[in-house]
């Protein structure tokens, strides 16, 4: 069976990108990632001008468009309006514009987002769940990971956190009690600046503590989360804690201050919901019943929309 054609629009965030593909896959789709750059209103009001034909957005149209960011939201439009609305559009996140531009919207409960057309998740859109963890433990275990550890996740500034050395120092005193008891990874990521890499790595210099920078050779993101008995992760990023609440692993949550009241719900949200707990010096390796999945929940509302349109999904 031929799988339906899919474009996925994106701005080239990762973490947006890595949703419209998980859901992409998800929905079985033969995808094509067409990359836009951000747009601002002026650039946005010349849309509706755009020769589709001089762009990557020409004829064959796809059955489907997934988007993820702002940005994308008006070329998703579009192309809907091109297409005499023969396209099934599905938009991740809050969008700027109506909701009636989409024939589903895929938004997390702290956007506030509502709608007969709107899919609430508790994070954002990942492949990994409890069966995708089956599935690499499966794999022969990477000679790194041989003994048990937990991992730490750790994220860095954005617009609506920032790292300061009050906040590097508390999670220096939590790692470095339950260092005494187990092994930790700790996964710094590409908004982690370098200095405070360095300050953590100098602090933390027992040999129960390993250091893995973003793509590295030695262990992959996925291997890391996968093989731990545990995680720890920052609460800054919405795509890092919806990953480690989805696996299925001990879940805890360094607080990082905030004033967005929404980075604030969203970490509300999965405490109330028991999927994950606010890190405070001690942990338990006893897994979890309980695991985050919002993606298959969402795949099987949007099939149900488009049963009967596409046989393939």
């Amino acid at each position: 069976m031929s799988k339906i054609n899919c474009w996925i629009i994106s701005d080239n965030l990762i973490g947006h990108e890595k949703q419209s593909i998980s859901l992409a896959e998800k929905l079985n789709t033969n995808y094509r990632l067409i990359k836009i750059k951000k747009t601002n209103f002026i650039k946005r009001n010349f849309l509706r001008f755009l020769d589709f034909k001089k762009t990557e957005f020409n004829p064959p149209y796809p059955k489907i468009i997934i988007s993820c960011g702002k940005s994308t939201a008006y070329y998703a439009k579009l192309i809907k309006e091109k297409t005499k609305n023969k396209i099934f559009s599905i938009f991740i996140q809050k969008p700027p514009i109506s909701l009636n531009n989409f024939d589903i919207v895929v938004s997390p409960k702290h956007d506030r987002c509502k709608g007969a057309n709107v899919i609430q998740t508790h994070g954002a859109l990942t492949k990994i769940n409890k069966e995708f963890i089956k599935k690499i433990n499966k794999k022969k275990t990477p000679n790194i990971l041989k003994e048990k550890y937990v991992v730490a996740l750790i994220g860095g500034n954005s617009r609506h956190h920032k790292i300061t050395k009050k906040i590097l120092d508390k999670i220096i005193n939590s790692l470095s009690i339950i260092e005494e008891k187990i092994k930790i990874i700790v996964l710094v990521s590409r908004r982690t600046k370098k200095k405070d890499y360095l300050y953590l790595k100098n602090k933390l210099k027992t040999k129960n503590f390993i250091f893995i920078l973003p793509n590295s050779k030695k262990l992959t993101y996925l291997d890391a989360i996968s093989f731990a008995k545990a995680i720890i992760v920052t609460s800054d990023s919405v795509s890092m804690v919806t990953e480690a609440c989805s696996s299925g692993k001990p879940t805890y949550i360094i607080d990082i201050p905030t004033k967005s009241k929404r980075f604030s719900l969203f970490i509300k949200n999965l405490i109330d919901l028991k999927l994950a707990y606010y890190f405070k010096d001690s942990i338990s390796l006893k897994r979890k019943n309980k695991a985050l999945n919002d993606i298959d929940v969402v795949v099987k509302r949007i099939k149900r929309r488009m049963k009967g349109r596409y046989e393939n999904l």
